[in-house]
Order: C-alpha cells, then sequence, then structure tokens
C-alpha cells in the first residue's frame, strides 16, 4: 500500500458498514481487492457478500481509487468483481462494466 492515508478504502468500509456497526475494515477491502477473490479471505460469507455490494452501491471511480490505494490494478478489481458475480450471485453491475470499457 502506497504512503498516503486510505480514504477510499476507508470510505468504502464506512459506507458499507453504516447499517451493521464495523463488520467489514479497509484492510478487509484492500485483501479482497488484491486477491481478485474472496476464497482465501477468512470473514463470515455475509461479509464477503457486502464486501462485493460494494461494485452496486459505490461509482467505480471511488473503486478505482480504493484498488490505487490498495496497490492493484484494475485488473484486479475487476476479477473481484467477476468473481463476486459468479460464486456469490451479485447481479451484473453496468456502470463498473461500461467505466473499464476500453481501460482493461
Amino acid at each position: 500500500m502506497h504512503k498516503y492515508p486510505a480514504q477510499y478504502l476507508g470510505m468504502i468500509a464506512a459506507h458499507l458498514n453504516a447499517p451493521y456497526g464495523h463488520p467489514v475494515s479497509p484492510n478487509d477491502i484492500a485483501t479482497a481487492l488484491r486477491s481478485g477473490s474472496f476464497a482465501s479471505l477468512q470473514i463470515d460469507d455475509w461479509i464477503k457478500e457486502l464486501i462485493a455490494s460494494m461494485f452496486v452501491e459505490m461509482a467505480p471511480e471511488y473503486i478505482a481509487r480504493a484498488s490505487f490505494e490498495a496497490g492493484v490494478r484494475l485488473e484486479e478489481a475487476d476479477a473481484l468483481y467477476q468473481h463476486a458475480r459468479s460464486d456469490l450471485g451479485l447481479p451484473r453491475v453496468e456502470r463498473w462494466e461500461e467505466a473499464l470499457k476500453g481501460v482493461l
């Protein structure tokens, strides 16, 4: 992770936590983005689903900035999105897919 504060990772975590307390940490989001999958994460399944929901709830540019903070490329973030779609049943998020057209 780079030396600047992880403001976008923190913002996404705060947004996802709003209705539930604090089950998701910025580090959980960074770890998920880095791995491109939820398979290796040692967190409850509902928290994985909560993290996956960031693709629905957050603007793509915020996820891209959080990815940068986590030290990952958009390919890894998109791998996480694809994993969430195939394994967690996340619906297609056209806004995310449109934002990545021509980038990946």
